[in-house]
């Protein structure tokens, strides 16, 4: 069923007891996962992601492996309350999965998001959820900025910026889900750049942008994707120490095996990806990432991916499991694929 914006979360909130798939879509990839986020918090709560009741999956592990895809969708997890499984760049291939999904669905299942670029209204999978009288689809269109302001406002920061590539991402109007998020943006720059007068630099708009996101976390996250067992433990044991939930690494660690997945599988096109990306990654970690991406095989990436996976289940379905541990086990078992030892 199509819905306009404006009744985005009336018709959520009318429909939460008997709502089994949500397809939001448009050129606008930022205001789109806004829009996720708003639906998750009305489908869930606030805390859904902390207790592990948002699970992520790759369309195209999906199309691998959809028996997983459709136990996941009926898994009860440890924490009670409603969960969500969310696709990101959805197309017409899993199609014929999502009708299965579709018709075996009951009231304690998961809902389904779609997150998907611009669909042409021929698309199967848009036309699929538009028919379906109980799944949503919305769509979203880009609003018309005033660039002239955009560019005094990025021109008037009185802070060195002396690489272009940050320059032309703060002045593209379509790297911000509204004009209140650029503003939001440049007010955290100011911020954090005050009385300091070396260059703004990729990292630190990266950190910004990533707001809870301890940069350690990558850090971490990089050291295992490079296969260095021995500092990715050092750093996890740091981020333990300092307080960073378990939770939240192992749903950064889905997200960067799967952005590599993405990669492995179009690897020529490996800037157009990076370019869509949000957070947006600039200079050096596109350069890790991408030799990353040449060190592990689409196969040992998401025989990766199911580890990960696992764990997020296992977290969410045993009051048992002690998290960190848990976790560390996994890093074994990511880098020992990289090694190719297990």
């Amino acid at each position: 069923m199509k819905i306009q914006l404006r009744d985005f979360l009336p018709s959520i909130s009318k429909n939460l007891t008997k709502l089994p798939l949500l397809l939001i879509y448009g050129s606008n990839q930022f205001l789109v996962k806004a829009k996720c986020d708003e639906a998750i918090d009305i489908i869930c709560g606030p805390s859904a992601k902390d207790e592990m009741r948002v699970t992520k999956f790759d369309e195209n592990v999906l199309l691998k492996d959809p028996q997983n895809f459709f136990s996941q969708i009926k898994t009860i997890g440890f924490f009670p309350g409603k969960q969500v499984i969310i696709i990101e760049n959805t197309t017409d291939k899993i199609k014929t999965a999502i009708s299965s999904a579709l018709e075996d669905w009951s009231k304690d299942d998961a809902t389904i998001i779609l997150i998907a670029n611009s669909l042409k209204k021929n698309s199967a999978i848009r036309k699929l959820v538009e028919e379906h009288p109980n799944s949503l689809c919305l769509a979203i269109f880009d609003e018309q900025r005033d660039l002239e302001k955009i560019e005094e406002i990025v021109n008037s920061l009185n802070i060195k910026i002396l690489d272009h590539q940050i320059i032309s991402f703060l002045k593209n109007p379509k790297n911000f889900s509204s004009h209140d998020s650029f503003i939001s943006l440049i007010e955290k720059i100011k911020a954090f750049k005050f009385q300091d007068a070396n260059p703004l630099t990729f990292e630190e708009v990266e950190s910004l942008l990533s707001n809870s996101a301890d940069p350690s976390v990558f850090n971490m996250i990089d050291a295992l994707s490079d296969g260095d067992i021995e500092n990715t433990i050092v750093l996890l044991k740091r981020l333990y120490a300092s307080g960073t939930n378990p939770n939240q690494i192992i749903t950064l660690l889905n997200s960067h095996f799967a952005l590599l997945h993405r990669i492995s599988l179009n690897i020529a096109n490996h800037e157009l990806i990076l370019n869509t990306t949000y957070p947006p990654i600039f200079g050096p970690r596109r350069k890790k990432i991408f030799k990353q991406v040449q060190k592990w095989s689409t196969y040992q990436i998401e025989k990766a991916i199911k580890i990960i996976q696992k764990v997020e289940e296992d977290l969410r379905s045993s009051p048992k499991i002690e998290l960190n541990s848990a976790l560390e086990r996994a890093c074994l078992r990511l880098v020992s694929i990289l090694k190719s030892i297990y």
